[in-house]
């Protein structure tokens, strides 16, 4: 399985990373540090089963990204977490509406971060 980090920080990589191997599912990490090499990177990827996207990117944000994720057919159904601190309640519709499935806090616990994924793409 393979899960797609587009996230500017390195040590929020290494927390998902390390939380990941948690998951009894062996899982594939690819990470973008922005949304510009994401869109490079995924040129060649056709078999996402998750996006986890940091919002607050530099060169082209989380928004932007998952405006381009949505427009590739391939990634239409494949769930989308934004992974923010902007988490007011006008903020997470505008997320959803913008085509976000799902939005997990920052910071988060390893819990959350599991149980969302576990929710989003039903493995244990």
């Amino acid at each position: 399985m393979k899960i797609f980090l587009a996230e500017d920080n390195g040590d929020n990589y290494l927390v998902v990373k390390s939380n990941l191997k948690k998951l009894k599912t062996p899982i594939e990490l690819l990470w973008a540090t922005d949304g510009q090499v994401a869109i490079e990177m995924l040129q060649h990827e056709n078999e996402i089963e998750l996006f986890l996207v940091d919002i607050e990117m530099p060169i082209l944000n989380g928004i932007e990204l998952t405006k381009w994720i949505r427009s590739q057919k391939r990634f239409l159904y494949v769930p989308i977490i934004a992974v923010t601190a902007s988490v007011f309640a006008d903020m997470k519709k505008m997320y959803l509406d913008k085509g976000f499935d799902f939005i997990l806090e920052k910071p988060f616990s390893r819990k959350e971060l599991l149980n969302m994924i576990q929710r989003s793409i039903g493995i244990s």
